[in-house]
């Protein structure tokens, strides 16, 4: 078993390169539920990134995307609560909120339900549950979705939020002492990355939904000149399956490179004569972007969703670069080497 031991390491804020080409990237990020958060994950679509909050700017987007509910950038601002409440008042919650993603482990069950709950900001809003820091951490956000003083939740007991959000507090070092209680913390904590990878890549990272959320790059926003993948060594197919490849390389990869290069950034300039020149929209002109151009993207999972995605990804028929990913991510999540 793999002991994910959370991001009390090394590898905070640091980029790992998995294709080992200086542009393909992986960095973990801190989970630090605020309002600087969500619009950093929104702004992920423009290719930008904020160090600090703008009241003006970054105020106005979290209004829009409320009034537009545009609710992905805010599924990214994680809380962990312990909540107390009715064994009745319990059941008709979970039937409330059964398509919310909420996660739960019950700790005791009698007459009345003490558990864990862990959610987005966006799910926990929706319905009603607000808590004290959340009004310190995203108070932007409660404004946006006119939530008011008085609008409390009399089912919370206490607010363990801080939990989640302080990488150096004794939750995640107490994992192994919960397990005792018949269920996996894992499904609880959650890891957040920074990840750029080519399409054809992500196209395989995608297909794990459960338990994930994602913000992407745009190329409707974004017109700047892409950045692609091209492969040093050009493997040849595999006799024996479908799909995948063989660990033979091709007896002219060096010049197969040289030529696929040469193809690929000629697509690039077009597509920047489109976008400069001809003054094409980028929503037409990314058509002619190849699966090689690199992607950007957000993505905030629990352990349990990454620990089935690396047990996939890893696995002697996956494709060496989506393993290549995996075992980065991986690597991030143990304090391990790939």
């Amino acid at each position: 078993m793999m002991d994910y031991v959370g991001w009390t390491n090394e590898y905070l804020g640091r980029k790992l390169d998995p294709l080992g080409d200086g542009i393909s990237s992986i960095e973990m990020l801190p989970i630090a539920p605020s309002d600087l958060q969500v619009v950093n994950a929104a702004r992920v679509s423009m290719a930008k990134l904020h160090t600090e909050y703008d009241t003006t700017k970054d105020t106005g987007l979290i209004n829009y995307l409320a009034k537009h509910n545009h609710w992905t950038p805010f599924s990214h601002s994680q809380y962990l609560l312990e909540r107390h409440m009715s064994t009745e008042r319990f059941v008709i919650w979970i039937t409330e909120t059964s398509n919310e993603q909420f996660v739960r482990s019950v700790i005791t069950m009698d007459k009345s339900v003490r558990f864990y709950e862990r959610g987005s900001l966006y799910a926990f809003l929706k319905h009603g549950v607000i808590t004290d820091s959340m009004r310190t951490n995203n108070k932007n956000t409660l404004n946006a979705f006119k939530i008011r003083e008085e609008d409390k939740d009399n089912h919370l007991v206490e607010d363990w939020t801080h939990m989640l959000a302080d990488p150096d507090n004794e939750w995640w070092n107490k994992k192994h002492l919960y397990q005792g209680l018949g269920w996996d913390t894992d499904k609880l904590q959650v890891a957040q990355f920074r990840i750029r990878m080519p399409i054809f890549v992500s196209r395989q990272w995608y297909k794990h939904q459960i338990g994930f959320t994602r913000n992407e790059v745009s190329r409707r926003y974004v017109k700047t000149s892409p950045e692609f993948f091209i492969p040093h060594k050009w493997r040849l197919q595999a006799d024996n399956v479908k799909q995948g490849s063989s660990q033979e390389i091709h007896q002219h990869t060096d010049d197969m490179a040289g030529w696929i290069a040469d193809a690929t950034y000629g697509v690039q300039a077009k597509y920047n004569e489109m976008i400069d020149v001809e003054n094409i929209c980028p929503e037409q002109a990314r058509s002619l972007l190849p699966q090689s151009m690199y992607t950007e993207f957000v993505e905030t999972a629990s352990l349990e969703a990454y620990k089935r995605l690396i047990g996939l990804r890893t696995s002697e028929t996956a494709q060496l670069e989506v393993k290549k990913y995996a075992n980065n991510v991986k690597k991030l999540l143990t304090n391990g080497e790939v």
